[in-house]
């Protein structure tokens, strides 16, 4: 019994964060546990879930995506501007990915095969997303958006949001491609040791280049659900995103080292940011008090995902 705990705890450092904080905020508030709350904080949360899915991948081959909350929102400006235009929600998908892709795939190129530093470059396609965004929707709300969109993002199947559904979906879609498939393996062999990636004939320019690419566009897809979300495209939409998603991938027990995670963790470490969020606001926190007690959780949790996982510090 013991040692299947210990395992558990290894695998998913943050499931014993997750219970602490439900049975807490239950004993605090009354309406933590309804499901209208339930409902509302899965959807409020769909868009940092699949922007985390894109930085778990990215951080397994030993990178950082500084840039993903703002292609966010310059995927969704563009997307924005494209439906109000042709009020056609297929295409405004479509623009939101490719937007997201162009950007991961300028990350790519620059990282895996000009082998620039991921901070600095992806330092870099942030400003230049976030001054395409404003420019584009000169700093206001883009109206126009199809009641299609506005509609999807009201939607629920069995208390689960639809754009949450979507979350799961590229969920289970990530956890297939990086444990069944060849290009998965070959992500966590990068990370874990890219010298003995290319001695394995492993093309790590390639799978770097892939990896950075498929970031951007599940970025792109969470910009077009942030429109569901909000109803209109805003332009500043990722901007208060970035350290949320860095945290819900590390608090999930995914290492920025390389070659040690999963998506499945994230999806913890996103529950667990969510719960954390949710459960303040419902007992009344001050917001600036609130970042206090997210950076003193992401400490801990970064220091029992490390102690239970044996991951090595940065």
């Amino acid at each position: 019994m013991m040692k299947s705990t210990l395992a558990s705890l290894k695998t998913y450092p943050a499931i014993p964060i997750i219970a602490a904080l439900a049975v807490a905020f239950s004993l605090f508030s009354p309406y933590f546990m309804t499901s209208g709350n339930i409902e509302a904080m899965l959807g409020a949360n769909a868009v940092v879930l699949i922007a985390a899915i894109g930085m778990t991948f990215v951080f397994l081959i030993g990178g950082i995506d500084l840039s993903i909350s703002t292609v966010i929102s310059v995927s969704a400006v563009v997307a924005g501007i494209v439906m109000a235009q042709t009020n056609s929600v297929p295409l405004g998908l479509v623009t939101a990915v490719a937007v997201g892709m162009v950007f991961g795939a300028v990350n790519g190129i620059l990282i895996g095969y000009f082998k620039l530093t991921p901070f600095i470059t992806t330092m870099a396609t942030q400003l230049i997303a976030r001054g395409i965004a404003f420019v584009l929707s000169q700093g206001i709300a883009v109206k126009g958006t199809p009641f299609w969109v506005l509609d999807f993002g009201f939607m629920s199947w069995m208390g689960i949001p639809a754009v949450t559904i979507v979350g799961l979906v590229l969920v289970l879609v990530s956890v297939f491609a990086l444990g069944k498939t060849t290009w998965g393996r070959q992500v966590m062999l990068v990370g874990s040791n890219p010298n003995s990636a290319r001695y394995a004939g492993i093309n790590v320019s390639f799978i770097e280049f892939s990896v950075y690419l498929v970031a951007g566009g599940l970025a792109g897809v969470a910009g077009f659900i942030s429109i569901a979300n909000l109803g209109n495209a805003i332009p500043g939409v990722g901007d208060t995103l970035l350290l949320i998603i860095i945290g819900a991938v590390v608090l999930g027990g995914t290492a920025m080292t390389g070659g040690e995670g999963s998506i499945e963790r994230t999806v913890l470490g996103v529950m667990l940011l969510a719960i954390l969020t949710n459960g303040l606001n419902l007992v009344g926190i001050p917001f600036y008090d609130q970042l206090i007690i997210q950076g003193i959780l992401i400490f801990f949790g970064t220091w029992l995902a490390m102690k239970f996982s044996g991951q090595r510090a940065v």
